[in-house]
């Protein structure tokens, strides 16, 4: 499925957004390879490719990613040593002094 030039002065217009006709060129290209990436990700969950595909980037088997890996992580005490925050935890709001 590609998405027109038209479909993008329709969306910028009900965003409220104006775009030069360079940018919406742009901005064509640029949501014609979301689609196809959502198109990939759309088959592979439908049941059936064996690669998948990064935007912009070439086509990658499973087999080529690295395995998850579990490692430790730092201890709250040592992550939250600088933070000003209250309870233990980051705070949007300033400590009192």
């Amino acid at each position: 499925m590609a998405i027109s030039k038209t479909e993008i002065e329709k969306l910028a217009k009900l965003a409220k957004l104006n775009f030069s006709d360079e940018e919406l060129e742009r901005f064509t290209a640029e949501f014609d390879e979301i689609i196809a990436f959502a198109d990939t990700i759309n088959q592979s969950i439908e049941g059936g490719t064996e690669q998948i595909r990064s935007v912009g980037a070439r086509m990658v088997s499973f087999d080529d990613l690295r395995p998850d890996e579990v490692a430790p992580s730092l201890p709250n005490e040592k992550i939250l040593s600088n933070v000003q925050g209250y309870n233990g935890f980051f705070s949007l709001e300033r400590s009192k002094k």
